[in-house]
């Protein structure tokens, strides 16, 4: 899978967080209450003063989560990004696929195996697989999706799964067998 630095995700985080203090209401307001705080107009507890704040905090630190996980690939985007976003699902499952075929065959293994265990991805995962054939063979897709497994044995695991392979002999198996 790809890889997601931890410093990339503070950075993220706090960002967020900037953002949201700046641009959002919600941000002025904990803002505003915590001027109001520190130059005595109001005299409740700091930490009832900077509950927007706290609130705004707890949010990014989600968003974030969830965000590295939907790069990850290991979830698809909530419902509240398929109803803000521009682009139709499949339009953005097919940049998804774009993207994760650019990384590389590495990427491309590890990410069709990984998605063999959940189910509701079969459909991506099928299509993830499809498109990756015209750039890479079955055989190299498997053997470098679970490294510490052989190759056949992947691909069994994937026949198993549900996804429809390309059988042994053909060249999207394998183009350079001696006939």
């Amino acid at each position: 899978m790809k890889k997601l630095s931890f410093t990339g995700l503070i950075g993220t985080f706090f960002s967020a967080l900037i953002i949201f203090a700046i641009r959002g209401w919600i941000g002025w307001l904990g803002i505003v209450i915590i001027i109001l705080r520190t130059i005595g107009v109001i005299h409740w507890s700091w930490w009832i003063a900077a509950l927007p704040l706290e609130y705004g905090a707890i949010y990014c630190l989600y968003m974030t989560i969830d965000g590295a996980k939907y790069r990850a690939g290991l979830k698809d985007a909530g419902a509240y990004a398929r109803f803000t976003s521009p682009l139709s699902k499949q339009e953005s499952e097919n940049d998804q696929i774009y993207t994760i075929i650019k990384e590389g065959p590495d990427y491309i293994g590890e990410t069709i195996d990984k998605l063999c265990n959940e189910k509701s991805r079969m459909k991506f995962n099928q299509a993830l697989l499809d498109t990756s054939l015209e750039h890479y063979f079955l055989l190299q897709l498997a053997m470098l999706g679970n490294k510490n497994q052989n190759a056949n044995d992947t691909i069994k695991k994937w026949r198993e799964a549900g996804l429809k392979l390309p059988e042994e002999g053909s060249p999207q198996f394998y183009p350079y067998e001696e006939k």
